[in-house]
């Protein structure tokens, strides 16, 4: 899915986006000051981050924990664990009742998606 809004540097990305409807919790504190924890879908997966859509006011550098049930490394005999990142809001844009926020890893990789080339 293409994004009409280009980033700062002329829009290029250093990841592919993976369009996707993968299940995510996001915790953290919103633009009011309220501490929130959140079920959705992320609507565009990288290795290094990914978007979603909320209607929460999480301005840029919010800071947040995202989790991904499911999509972090395998354990033998056990499968896979959840992939636990701490994250920053890089991205918001207004989308009618809703914010579409663009959110970074910070200090992890999601290794689901480590195929990718930049």
């Amino acid at each position: 899915m293409s994004d009409p809004v280009s980033e700062k540097g002329g829009g290029h990305r250093s990841q592919r986006r993976t369009e996707s409807a993968v299940p995510v919790q996001i915790r953290g504190t919103d633009g009011d000051g309220v501490a929130f924890e959140e079920f959705t879908e992320a609507i565009e997966v990288s290795r290094r981050g990914l978007s979603l859509l909320t209607k929460r006011n999480l301005p840029l550098l919010t800071a947040i924990t995202v989790v991904l049930p499911g999509r972090g490394p395998r354990r033998p005999g056990e499968g896979p664990s959840d992939f636990f990142s701490n994250a920053s809001v890089v991205r918001v844009i207004k989308q009618d009742a809703m914010y579409r926020v663009g959110i970074r890893f910070i200090g992890a990789t999601l290794t689901t998606y480590s195929a990718e080339t930049g």
